[in-house]
């Protein structure tokens, strides 16, 4: 995950065109896990229970709240992509751009509401469906 950040700063930096073209590369890493059968989920919960064992396969310490009112939240303590300063906002964005695809890919929005670029002491995202 740090390689994908180090390539998101690297793009961002590029005037003009490299913020577009980092996009599109979230978007398309979006679109490996659907053609391997991802897909629409039927409820909030199943949802949330994906990003629990891909969290686990990925070693990634989420934290997850329960389903209320139709959402939850997780939370991270670190970035996996290495993102850590102000400097990274725009490539921390676009790299959340495949998060954002998968999870819409899946019948549900994310939004980030707390970002370690930002200055926040973690990453925290609210997934609604």
């Amino acid at each position: 995950m740090e390689l994908i950040g180090k390539l998101h700063l690297l793009l961002c930096r590029i005037p003009g065109i490299g913020e577009p073209v980092a996009r599109a590369i979230s978007w398309l890493f979006a679109g490996f896990p659907w053609l391997a059968g991802v897909r629409g989920n039927l409820s909030l919960e199943e949802t949330r229970q994906k990003l629990i064992e891909s969290g686990e396969m990925m070693d990634f310490p989420f934290e997850f709240s329960e389903v209320e009112n139709g959402e939850f939240t997780l939370e991270l303590s670190y970035c996996p992509y290495g993102f850590t300063s102000e400097g990274h906002k725009r490539a921390c964005d676009t790299a959340m751009d495949m998060d954002r695809v998968l999870l819409r890919r899946c019948g549900a929005e994310l939004i980030i509401t707390d970002t370690i670029p930002e200055g926040a002491s973690r990453c925290r995202m609210v997934v609604r469906q």
